[in-house]
């Protein structure tokens, strides 16, 4: 008898121990708050969310009403009847791109030919677009198909009413955060995670703490500190992996889309605001990279297309961008080619045969290995630098430039710093025009952490 009150005890010891480290474990479902609202997408990333609840009767324009008297928004319609708008907040209708109707299905956008035969409480979120599409709109959804507005409002947990504790797994996604004013709510980043210098010296006082590498981040340590939101890159398989096992274990995490274009990475910023509830800061940091941009590619103007080759390290056979990559769509928007364009869509190892083959006008070497800050230093690269790569046009004219430090992560990263990257590019590939304006806007054949000296054009952010 008493053997028996011993296994019962230690069956019931086994039972408590199993309820307390399944969380632990990934076994849990995180709970997910179903918050309810209208996004009314103006177009070019100008965007108002508004949270409201859709009552059993309340149809697509009854909610677009609601949502601009709670916003002191004025509609002008062409049939009000039939929900067809011509304008919203004094925003008309332009050619090719019209107001309309759109809800979520599948985590896809789809357009409504008619909503006032919308049932809207059948839906967590529409949308009021001025669009051409619902390929225009910003996503409604993460790229994990998760609702991003549903975890904070305005830098404090809809679940605990605290400031928000959030980890970052990748240093893009931490220097987005920082760019929308959240730095103060970073807890955990990935390794790599250098930018802006706060997270630097949060990193040096403790406040900040390591999670892993980018490709390897630490569920445990993740675990550890408790955050109420962890930020991953969905262009990293073990990223939604780990999305999906700290869903499992109650924490909530938000998966930004692959950054391999400018628009994409104007999407994940606005993503990264709105799960902070901080979404109209999104607002105005888009608008100043793409005003930046839209000088740099004015300033520019008709050029023809430089040829470039970009590498990421000065070996006769490195790795180098494809089509659809960040850096291959920074290259066209500055007016330049990137020569392995059409030999594969990401980031691939080039023979050195190929690079003399292609003939470039101009090379880019990021090199994170080391720091290149002196001439003698450029030089030494410029002396071990492959017999095939000094076959090329951009060899025997001088136009080879070295990014390290601070400056490769720059070009590393589809992040905030965009915008800076297209002004040295832009004015590497296409120096006359701003000298046409300053003779002294110079640029040197390499850049360390020193380059934002360099940068004459950019709005504040």
């Amino acid at each position: 008898m008493k053997a028996v009150k011993i296994k019962l005890l230690a069956s019931f010891a086994c039972i408590i121990l199993i309820l307390a480290i399944t969380p632990l474990m990934g076994l849990t479902t995180a709970a997910q708050d179903t918050r309810e609202g209208v996004m009314i997408d103006f177009g070019y990333w100008d965007v108002n969310w508004t949270e409201m609840t859709f009552s059993e009767d309340m149809d697509g324009v009854d909610a677009l009403e609601a949502a601009c008297h709670i916003n002191s928004y004025e509609i002008v319609y062409l049939d009000q009847d039939a929900g067809t708008v011509y304008s919203i907040n004094g925003q008309i209708n332009l050619d090719g791109k019209q107001w309309g109707m759109y809800v979520q299905e599948s985590s896809e956008w789809k357009f409504v030919e008619t909503p006032r035969d919308v049932k809207v409480s059948d839906y967590d979120l529409v949308c009021w677009a001025r669009a051409s599409g619902a390929d225009d709109l910003i996503p409604g959804t993460d790229y994990s198909g998760f609702n991003y507005y549903s975890y904070a409002f305005n830098g404090k947990s809809l679940s605990s009413g605290e400031d928000l504790r959030v980890v970052s797994l990748a240093p893009s996604i931490t220097e987005m955060i920082a760019s929308v004013g959240g730095s103060q709510y970073i807890i955990g980043t990935d390794l790599y995670s250098n930018y802006p210098q706060e997270i630097v010296d949060g990193r040096d006082s403790g406040d900040i703490s390591v999670v892993g590498g980018y490709t390897d981040p630490s569920y445990e340590w993740i675990i550890k500190l408790n955050p109420d939101i962890v930020f991953c890159d969905g262009g990293v398989g073990e990223h939604l992996n780990m999305a999906n096992k700290l869903r499992k274990s109650g924490i909530n995490c938000v998966v930004l889309y692959d950054g391999t274009d400018i628009n994409t990475l104007y999407d994940n910023i606005w993503i990264v605001a709105a799960s902070l509830g901080i979404e109209e800061n999104a607002n105005s940091i888009i608008n100043s990279l793409r005003g930046t941009i839209n000088d740099v590619k004015g300033i520019i103007g008709v050029q023809a297309n430089k040829r470039v080759f970009v590498a990421l390290s000065a070996d006769p056979s490195p790795w180098t961008a494809g089509s659809e990559t960040y850096m291959n769509d920074l290259i066209t928007t500055v007016s330049g080619k990137n020569i392995f364009q059409s030999q594969a869509s990401s980031w691939f190892m080039v023979s050195k045969e190929q690079i003399s083959l292609k003939q470039p006008d101009v090379i880019i070497i990021i090199l994170d290995s080391r720091q290149i800050s002196t001439d003698e230093d450029y030089q030494r690269v410029m002396d071990s630098i492959d017999r095939m790569w000094r076959e090329t046009p951009a060899y025997r004219n001088g136009e080879v430039y070295i990014f390290s430090g601070s400056a490769a992560d720059l070009l590393s990263r589809p992040g905030p710093r965009l915008a800076e990257a297209a002004e040295l590019i832009g004015k590497i590939l296409h120096p006359e025009p701003f000298l046409n304006r300053d003779p002294l806007d110079l640029m040197p054949k390499y850049f360390d952490n020193d380059y934002q000296q360099y940068l004459k054009h950019q709005r504040d952010l």
